[in-house]
């Protein structure tokens, strides 16, 4: 399942950043979509909240946007929303376009908490 590697590879990534934290406790991951990037959202949610559930980082809140595909036309540089796949632009007809959001996965932000290493004692 090509949903289930690319959050391997997220989950990966936000290792990554975690490791140059202390003692760090993920809070929230934001994730974007593109409707254009060939990930279907539903299955990559159900495989990165599946793998994080076996993670240290199992309490964390994913919070997926969703991105619409926009694009550009070379002759009227007008930015136009794709509607149902049809890149042709909406002003001039031109379909020499070229998209400019909507492509991509995307992780936007990761909220990390350090965990406190200080211990109260009476």
């Amino acid at each position: 399942m090509h949903e289930r590697s690319l959050a391997r590879v997220l989950l990966k990534q936000v290792a990554e950043i975690v490791s140059g934290h202390s003692s760090t406790q993920v809070v929230a991951i934001r994730i974007s979509i593109g409707r254009f990037s060939g990930v279907e959202p539903e299955l990559f949610q159900s495989a990165l909240k599946e793998m994080l559930a076996r993670s240290p980082h199992r309490e964390a809140v994913v919070e997926m946007d969703i991105v619409e595909i926009e694009a550009v036309c070379p002759e009227c540089d007008l930015r136009f929303r794709v509607d149902g796949f049809s890149f042709t632009c909406p002003e001039c007809g031109c379909q020499r376009t070229r998209v400019v959001q909507g492509e991509g996965l995307v992780l936007d932000s990761i909220l990390l908490q350090e965990e406190s290493s200080c211990s109260t004692t009476n």
